[in-house]
């Protein structure tokens, strides 16, 4: 919304207010009290239902809007449920002492383990990124590549990928737009094989932070909620199913952007830039860089959960001075209070019942396995363009886990998944927005484009979900 004040160089104090957030903000609050008033079977009896409703309403209105920042929306569900829901002898008549039973229910969603390992996660982002790591390996898994260009597309789009796996997506974008510079320099501003390799970077990153629990909030939003539920995803478990999913789409989007965008160029070499000098600190990121990925993947054998292996690094860094105060401020904090918000908000709905009384308005009941993935799929890709892919997974997920006819775990996978594959505009996810900044590509251009890789991404996606869904196969 802005700062509503502001002071000038004599010390004169005025006040500012942008009319149209400040509308939307009023229509929203009209919309979530109206809803408590809505005749909804079910709602009577809960009053607990009914407060939760009138929460979920203009949570939803503020995140699709973004009328105030996404996480301050996020704080304000966790506060609005402890106060008007989880007081003692309030709406859920809890009582004062039980963990289970108390206004703490609503507040453990902050000390989530899926947080602390998105933590860890962006703790060794910010460690791979201050000491030269991330060039490195980005030098190391391009370069093999050689020079055709058919091939270093492809070895951007793969390094990319494997980097939004473990570092989030937006600073996976920035940090390879960056090393490419010298790349996309290389050719005309408007060459057609320039447009393929500025988009295969947001494009890969989006899908590939689709391989693991901390590679994309939605992907953590899903884990959480299951993880409520009583369905353990293990951070292997995990990269088991989305990997080999992540390896067929990043081929796909290869494909297609090389049908799009032919190269005229027969070969080229990309300049990296150079990287920091080899010092002390740099060895012990790399070594507990990697420590940390192994035990993420070896779990199934010494079965230490992934959130005590993410605060490995947290310890090591912190206590060796690789990480300072100054580096802690680079943390993207506002997403850890983003999740920790949808996080109460699907607690709230389940406790209170009122995901069960949202479903049971909707015909989805009767609705086959496979129609359902069909209708929940397409319809989170949808929203997830036009607003935060977080905050899509944390409207849609407390919803469609509860429809009976479909396991939890797949419409939960489904919409984390479909929400990674919404890439049709600049304004549909950060690292779509990183891209179209250099000016390479035109809104036109990457909505053509975006829209199709999204089509038969999620054309692929389904066809898994419902294959593993006949097979029986649980997460």
């Amino acid at each position: 919304m802005g700062t509503p004040i502001r002071i000038d160089p004599k010390g004169n104090i005025t006040f500012e207010i942008n009319v149209w957030s400040s509308l939307k903000v009023a229509v929203i609050l009209v919309a979530a009290i109206g809803a408590g008033f809505l005749p909804i079977p079910g709602l009577d009896q809960t009053p607990a239902a009914r407060i939760s409703l009138m929460i979920f309403i203009g949570a939803a209105g503020l995140w699709l809007t973004e009328a105030i920042p996404p996480f301050a929306t996020a704080i304000m569900v966790i506060v609005l449920h402890i106060y008007l829901v989880g007081q003692p002898g309030g709406a859920m008549g809890l009582d004062k002492t039980g963990l289970e039973t108390s206004y703490r229910i609503f507040l453990n969603p902050i000390a989530s383990p899926v947080l602390v390992l998105f933590f860890g996660g962006f703790i060794m982002a910010v460690a791979a990124t201050k000491h030269g790591l991330d060039i490195r390996l980005a030098r190391a898994f391009v370069k093999p590549f050689g020079t055709r260009p058919a091939f270093v597309l492809l070895g951007i789009i793969l390094t990319t990928a494997l980097f939004s796996m473990f570092i989030s997506n937006t600073a996976t974008t920035a940090m390879m737009v960056a090393i490419l510079a010298p790349v996309f320099a290389y050719f005309e501003d408007r060459s057609a094989f320039r447009k393929a390799l500025v988009l295969s970077v947001p494009f890969a990153a989006n899908i590939g932070g689709m391989g693991t629990i901390i590679g994309t909030p939605p992907n953590a939003v899903a884990a959480m909620i299951l993880g409520n539920m009583g369905y353990s995803v293990s951070f292997f478990r995990w990269m088991l199913v989305a990997v080999p999913l992540v390896i067929v789409l990043l081929l796909m989007m290869w494909v297609v952007l090389l049908l799009l965008f032919r190269p005229s160029e027969k070969r080229f070499e990309i300049l990296f830039p150079q990287p920091l000098e080899v010092s002390w600190d740099l060895v012990v990121v790399t070594c507990t860089f990697t420590a940390t990925v192994l035990l993420w993947m070896s779990e199934p054998l010494h079965g230490i959960p992934a959130a005590v292996v993410a605060l490995l690094p947290v310890m090591i860094f912190t206590m060796l001075g690789i990480i300072g105060r100054e580096d802690l401020k680079k943390i993207e904090w506002h997403v850890l209070i983003l999740l920790a918000g949808g996080l109460t908000l699907g607690v709230a709905m389940q406790r209170t019942g009122l995901s069960g009384i949202l479903v049971n308005l909707l015909p989805l009941g009767k609705l086959s396995p496979v129609a359902l993935l069909c209708i929940i799929v397409p319809s989170s890709m949808l929203i997830s363009n036009f607003t935060s892919h977080t905050a899509a997974a944390n409207l849609i997920i407390p919803i469609v886990v509860t429809i009976g006819v479909l396991p939890p775990q797949f419409s939960a996978v489904g919409v984390a998944f479909a929400t990674s594959l919404a890439m049709s505009l600049p304004i549909s996810t950060p690292p779509n927005a990183i891209a179209f900044a250099t000016g390479s590509v035109t809104t036109k251009e990457m909505a053509i484009v975006g829209t199709i890789i999204s089509l038969i991404g999620m054309t692929i996606v389904l066809n898994m979900l419902i294959g593993m869904q006949k097979l029986s196969f649980t997460f």
